[in-house]
């Protein structure tokens, strides 16, 4: 019966240990009256099934067969009607049919004996092995109507920790500083974190540029400013240069000036004005309103305002007549340029800028370079054009290990002190190894040494004091090769008959 045991442990490895011992009894009591496979799947193929119900019915009666085979190791199975048996006397069937009412209980099979009582199966054990089955059955029919749950989309949040002084004077309306300090926060997007614990600080008039691997959070962090998740003074006004204008009927100068809305709303009340007072009999008070609103243009210098967006559109690369186009007419990429020239119009307190420069000819690049560098507020920049970020920031904010690293300088200077440092903090953390080194060997070799035990406890206290300095990280290069090719055959460019001229 061992062998049964084994057989069926690697043939269904999954089954239960009710359900195993249930299918072990059956075998067992049965062994000696089982004629034949088909009796045995009789028996218990119901509950293979049940088992291991990737396993077809072919398959079930194959191990029904090699079960028939251990139980009884000299059976025959290609007989399928197990041994012939012959009987000791001749068997009346008209006398026993006759008497068969009073003698059912004695007479249940010409072929089979009465089984003992002790062969039968345990009632409880049938009855917990069927209980578990049926349990297995309606947790696959649960799980074959479970309506499928669409997957949960990941998004960033920010967590910030404030100061109470800096609460209470946004409260009362006194801080009126242009710089912006977010210091403690973390942000994480889904359950990735990007930036744990890390502090950074906008000086009003400079001019910022946020470089870092990709994939490291720049752009998230550009989001969560603009989006108002990392709180900063409420009087301060931020503009994200992130999604291109939508194309209607609205002119691209149009477009531009829009977006003045003190410039606008004093032109719709001044229109308003001018009508009412043309329409009745002269009213002071409306008057007096009209002088108020030209001094407050005349104040903004809105009449210089066309200028000035042409200006801007002109440097970006629109000429004068795509400037009196509508805006659906122009191409994604174009409506990116206007969104970029509406934020440097409008001139907010805090201009994020996120690869201002991947729309943009070298022609439009070099005129936004020049054009930054004259910024009167602040400008937080992403940027990998290594031309521009030398030739626009200010201070340079280097994102790595969760946190922010301020640098002095443009790129070029960012990139010699951030070699220097990480040199001398690699020196300090390779002297430090070497005096932890030194002092732990000290004390291993004197730690049970009585005479020296207060000098073992005073190293050990030492070394419990010293700094926790880590190895610099080392950003991992991207080496690109490219395969040595065979020079080509002349001529490599031909041009016969070319003309090339000016129009007058």
């Amino acid at each position: 019966m061992t062998r049964c045991s084994d057989f069926i442990k690697t043939e269904f490895p999954l089954i239960d240990d009710d359900l195993k011992q249930y299918v072990e009894d059956v075998l067992e009591n049965g062994a000696e009256d089982f004629e034949d496979s088909e009796e045995i799947y009789d028996a218990v193929g119901e509950v293979l099934h049940e088992i291991s119900s990737d396993k077809t019915e072919e398959e079930i009666r194959c191990i029904c067969d090699k079960l028939l085979n251990m139980l009884k190791p000299n059976k025959d199975v290609n007989n399928p009607n197990g041994l012939t048996k012959v009987l000791n006397a001749p068997v009346n069937l008209g006398a026993m049919a006759a008497n068969l009412e009073s003698n059912v209980d004695d007479i249940k099979s010409i072929w089979v004996t009465q089984r003992d009582d002790t062969l039968k199966v345990d009632a409880r054990k049938l009855e917990k092995a069927q209980a578990k089955l049926q349990e297995k059955q309606e947790k696959r029919s649960k799980d074959h109507t479970k309506t499928p749950v669409p997957p949960k989309l990941e998004s960033a949040t920010a967590s910030q920790v404030t100061s109470k002084k800096e609460s209470k004077m946004e409260a009362k309306g006194n801080n009126r500083t242009q710089d912006i300090r977010i210091e403690n926060f973390d942000i994480a997007y889904g359950d990735r974190v990007l930036l744990k614990g890390a502090d950074i600080t906008l000086a009003f008039g400079r001019r910022y540029g946020l470089v870092g691997r990709n994939g490291l959070g720049k752009t998230t962090l550009l989001r969560m400013i603009s989006s108002g998740q990392l709180r900063i003074p409420s009087h301060i006004s931020v503009l994200h240069v992130e999604q291109e204008v939508i194309g209607d009927d609205t002119l691209a100068i149009d477009s531009v000036l829009q977006c003045d809305t003190v410039r606008e709303g004093l032109l719709k009340r001044e229109k308003e004005l001018s009508t009412a007072i043309n329409s009745r009999t002269t009213d002071a008070e409306l008057s007096n309103e009209l002088t108020e609103v030209y001094t407050q243009l005349q104040n903004i210098e809105a009449d210089k305002a066309p200028a000035k967006a042409s200006i801007i559109l002109n440097g970006l690369g629109f000429n004068k007549v795509m400037q009196s186009q509508p805006t659906r007419t122009f191409s994604g990429g174009w409506r990116m340029r206007l969104a970029l020239a509406r934020a440097l119009f409008s001139r907010p307190d805090l201009l994020l800028l996120d690869e201002p420069t991947n729309m943009l000819d070298i022609k439009a690049i070099i005129w936004l370079e020049n054009y930054l560098q004259n910024w009167p507020t602040t400008l937080l920049v992403v940027s990998h054009d290594r031309n521009f970020l030398d030739t626009v920031p200010t201070d340079i904010l280097y994102l790595h290990s969760q946190r922010i690293e301020p640098y002095r300088g443009n790129y070029e200077q960012f990139i010699k002190t951030k070699t220097e440092k990480h040199k001398n903090q690699q020196r300090e953390y390779e002297a430090q190894q070497q005096h932890r080194a030194h002092v732990q060997e000290f004390i291993d070799r004197f730690r049970y040494n009585a005479n020296r035990a207060s000098s073992v406890q005073s190293k050990i206290k030492m070394l419990e004091k010293l700094p926790e300095l880590k190895p610099i990280e080392k950003e991992v290069e991207v080496i690109l090769r490219f395969p040595d090719t065979e020079p080509l055959s002349p001529p490599i460019l031909q041009l016969n008959e070319v003309c090339f001229w000016y129009t007058a």
